[in-house]
């Protein structure tokens, strides 16, 4: 086993190298498969290996591939010659056409010869191919020759073999011996191509992947590259400086990622001085790499010669200005035309610092971009500063710089370019003044249109003026001449913090005012620049007072005949008013007027619609009451007409069923007496005659002495029934009774629930409501019985509504743990598909304080919190169409608040039911 394994990793090593060789090379194993091609082979046929797989497939792949390339007139011939070496063991040669990548085939001379281990045992077959398509036509005539008369032999008859034969002898030797003149070539060749991979300057080693160094050749390198004489086995960071490995790592990297070359250019500090060097890293197989470095110094030292002597010509004839400047910030260089840019001779600025040829503003940018360029190698944006001309003006100079650093990555010095831009600069801050004026009346003219708020643009337009023209004081002000003194309305002023406020410390006298009110009047600009040259002393004195130095002011009319002014002022010496500015206050004057006839046509607008706008707010809530009202009358109206109806019927029921009650106990005792005298003929008149033996059997007289008196006694539960119901519908009706009463109100709420008695029973699909009565002892509440009785039956039939709905959705309610009832504080009980099994209605009243308190609670679906927000409007309803009013609830608010001046209230949320909560006083309160 070691020895295979040494064989296998020779093997490896071999095929690294044959890579690397000009020949086509293959290899077979001893199991005739070839194992092995070149990629010199795989490249003349234009082929390719999949990578990976066992070595059989691996095998059985390259047989496949070489089959394939060789003229299908050729493959048996070469496949005979093949296996018959491989039963001797001896050296063959063939010779076949091969398919070249661009499809054409090529005369092919194969030479091989066996391979034998250490300890004597075959291995295989190792060969080299050479294109002999151009050198040996004569040789391909020959083997056609030789291949034909092999064929002719197979013909020949058994008697015609032997002379045949030697016929066949004679010419396989002339064959041979040309073969051997062919091989002789081929073998100079070959000796040809060493001699030339000998003289080739190339250093040439072979690494792994981690930079070990496995094989080195030093070609024909004066400088010895390597300076450790003993490099097998050593790594290149032992041989070679940090930044210079830092490099191959990289590039190694790179190399077994992409499977592909990779050059890069160094320098290489020897002995004899730094040179240049140009590596090429080509992959091996097993994660190794060959690696040829050439030396380039006399190339690059010539192209450095040229390129400064271009580069010294590009800086005499450049219009920019080229400088070099130390760590320190001193000028090492400058180009000669910066004597014709800023004026100083060259001596003058070399071996200066940069700093007083900068603006001092200025200063700190070009420092902190030098620091920048410094520490990063990534590329800086140009800056823009001011350099002093020798005149002393200050010129405007955008730069380009960079650091220049040694072999080691450290800054030496810094190389920069710039060129004047002041021009430029000039042209920009004028279009900028531009922009910023076209700006001012775009925004004012926006505010126009969006606020219409006169006294926000006035400020916004003194503010933006008095900022862009870089004034101490701006001011607006109205000149109210309707009043018995004409005087200066100040809407808005902006200053300097040191100035004082126009007429607020002193006030200007009517001849001043006039003054400046005559020109404003007959739409004169006033401009002055210099005050003292103002001839009016009393105009002067009055600018002076507030410490004008120079005023502007410009008049503002409107097309409803108010009179305003800008003012402005500087406090700082001369100032001359430009044509662009005064032509910017025009503008703004004009704007001004417009938005206050805009202002005063919207004020007007918004009156009138504010107006019409209040009536229809006024028509809507008498519609909404007028609607509230006739809802409320065809409600009362119908409870009305229902307690009317109620109660005529039950007037009518009362009279006939007070007759039969009244009557059943007399009935009662006369059957008892028909009775005792039947059983006293029974007695005396025994035995009977047939016939009133027969009628006794007839009429079942035993059971008729017993049914007669239970018939009785029903008629009589019937009729006491009867009379329940009617005591309960005129206490529901109250017809009898006119305001406020102090009542029982568990009997109202039992006569509701005694109405509503037959939607509580049990019928076919729908479980009977319980109804749980927790009732406190409460005394006689003075109220509107009838009313409270009306709200009682709004709460309890939709309570029943509710909880008949949630049977006949079958509507799930809840999904995973059932959530608590409102009725009792219990997880709702649910059949499988999610319907209640137990729907119960609970009323509970208590007193609390001064009021009383009536609960009424379902465990019904309940509702959401938008819905629970909206009950008590009118005409809001959850029932469908032809169903509900919405006025229920309604109405039932109105009678509580209004009407009792109490609260109703509703806790509800979905899957936990519903409770209406009722609270209204003890006693009497007055009514809303």
């Amino acid at each position: 086993m070691v020895q295979e394994e040494v064989i296998q990793q020779d093997e490896k090593v071999f095929y690294q190298q044959a890579d690397t060789s000009p020949l086509m090379i293959w290899m077979a194993g001893c199991n005739a498969l070839y194992c092995y091609l070149n990629s010199n082979w795989l490249e003349f046929t234009g082929t390719h290996l999949t990578k990976g797989g066992p070595a059989s497939a691996r095998g059985e792949e390259i047989s496949h591939i070489w089959a394939c390339s060789v003229h299908p007139e050729d493959r048996q011939q070469c496949k005979n010659i093949y296996l018959k070496a491989f039963a001797t063991y001896n050296s063959f040669q063939r010779q076949y056409r091969l398919c070249r990548s661009d499809g054409k085939y090529r005369w092919i001379l194969d030479t091989a010869a066996p391979r034998f281990s250490a300890d004597g045992r075959f291995v295989g077959y190792i060969g080299y191919c050479v294109d002999v398509t151009e050198v040996r036509p004569t040789l391909r005539e020959n083997c056609s020759a030789s291949i034909n008369s092999s064929h002719r032999l197979c013909k020949l008859t058994e008697q015609k073999q032997a002379a045949e034969l030697k016929k066949a002898q004679k010419q396989l030797q002339a064959e041979t011996a040309k073969r051997q003149v062919v091989e002789s070539q081929l073998r100079q060749k070959t000796s040809e191509f060493t001699a030339i991979l000998q003289v080739l300057p190339d250093l040439y080693f072979r690494i792994d992947a981690d930079g070990s160094i496995l094989d080195y050749k030093p070609g024909k390198m004066e400088n010895p590259y390597i300076l450790t004489g003993d490099f097998q086995g050593k790594s290149l960071r032992e041989c070679l400086p940090t930044a210079i490995c830092d490099r191959f790592q990289q590039a190694i990297t790179q190399v077994l990622e992409t499977q592909s070359s990779v050059s890069f250019e160094y320098t290489l500090p020897l002995p004899q001085g730094n040179n240049n060097f140009e590596a090429k890293l080509l992959p091996l197989p097993d994660q190794q790499i060959i690696v040829l470095v050439r030396d380039t110094s006399d190339k690059v030292q010539a192209a450095l010669i040229e390129s400064d002597t271009k580069f010294r010509t590009i800086i005499e004839n450049a219009n920019n200005i080229i400088f070099a400047l130390t760590l320190e910030g001193i000028f090492s260089y400058v180009s000669p035309n910066w004597t014709e840019i800023l004026g100083h001779e060259v001596a003058e600025v070399e071996s200066q610092s940069f700093i007083p040829f900068v603006h001092p503003d200025d200063v700190p940018i070009c420092v902190d971009y030098f620091q920048r360029i410094a520490t990063t190698t990534q590329k800086q944006d140009a800056i823009e500063y001011r350099v002093k001309h020798k005149n002393g003006s200050w010129r405007w100079h955008t730069s380009n710089s960079s650091a220049i650093r040694d072999t080691n990555g450290n800054v030496v010095n810094f190389v920069g370019i710039c060129y004047d831009t002041t021009d430029r600069k000039q042209a920009e801050v004028a279009l900028s003044e531009c922009a910023q004026r076209e700006a001012l009346l775009n925004r004012l003219s926006n505010q126009i249109r969006a606020s219409l708020d006169l006294n926000y643009i006035v400020e916004t337009a003194v503010q933006e003026i008095r900022d862009l023209f870089q004034i101490d004081r701006c001011a607006f002000f109205w000149y109210r001449q309707d009043a018995e003194v004409s005087y200066w309305e100040k809407v808005y002023e902006a200053k300097s913090s040191f100035l004082p406020c126009l007429l607020d410390e002193q006030e200007a006298t009517s001849g001043e005012i006039k003054l400046i009110a005559a020109k404003t009047l007959n739409r004169e600009i006033i401009r002055i620049n210099d005050v003292e040259t103002v001839g009016e002393r009393t105009a002067q004195l009055f600018l002076q007072d507030f410490g004008f130095t120079a005023f502007m002011s410009l008049p503002v009319h409107t097309k409803s005949g108010e009179i305003g002014t800008f003012s402005c002022g500087s406090c700082g010496g001369f100032r001359p008013w430009l044509d662009n500015e005064v032509e910017l206050l025009q503008a703004v004057t004009v704007q001004i007027a417009i938005a206050i006839d805009q202002a005063k046509l919207y004020t007007q607008s918004r009156i009138a619609a504010q107006t019409a706008q209040d009536k229809a707010q006024q028509l809507e809530a008498a519609l909404l009451e007028l609607q509230h009202t006739q809802a409320q009358l065809i409600q009362t109206e119908k409870m009305s007409s229902l307690g009317q109806l109620v109660a005529g019927i039950a007037h009518e029921i009362n009279n006939p069923v007070n007759f039969i009650y009244g009557n059943i106990s007399h009935a009662r005792e006369y059957t008892k007496d028909l009775l005792h005298l039947v059983e006293l003929y029974q007695q005396s008149y025994c035995p009977p005659t047939p016939d009133i033996h027969e009628q006794i059997y007839n009429i079942d007289l035993d059971f008729l002495k017993q049914d007669l008196p239970k018939i009785l006694d029903s008629m009589n539960m019937g009729a006491e029934r009867i009379r329940q119901i009617v005591l309960s519908l005129r206490n529901f009706s109250r017809l009898d009774e006119d305001g406020t009463k102090a009542v029982n109100l568990h009997e109202g709420i039992d006569s509701t629930l005694l109405l509503l008695q037959n939607r509580l029973k049990a019928k076919p699909g729908y479980p009977e409501i319980q109804v749980i009565r927790d009732y406190g002892n409460l005394p006689p509440v003075v109220c509107h019985a009838g009313q409270m009785n009306q709200v009682f039956m709004n709460l309890l039939a939709n309570a029943i509504d509710v909880l008949e709905e949630s049977f006949v959705t079958s509507h799930t309610l809840w999904e995973g743990e059932a959530p608590m009832s409102l009725v009792n504080n219990s997880k709702q009980r649910t059949n499988d598909q999610g319907q209640m099994t137990s729907p119960q209605i609970r009323i509970r009243t208590l007193i609390k304080e001064d009021r009383v308190i009536i609960s009424f609670a379902d465990n019904g679906p309940g509702m959401t919190e938008e819905v629970r927000k909206r009950l008590f409007d009118p005409f809001f309803t959850t029932k469908p169409v032809g169903k509900g009013t919405g006025m229920g609830l309604s109405i039932s608010y109105q009678i509580v608040v209004q009407k009792h001046g109490g609260k109703i209230k509703c806790i509800s949320a979905p899957g936990e039911g519903a409770e209406f909560i009722i609270m209204i006083p003890l006693h009497e309160q007055p009514s809303t």
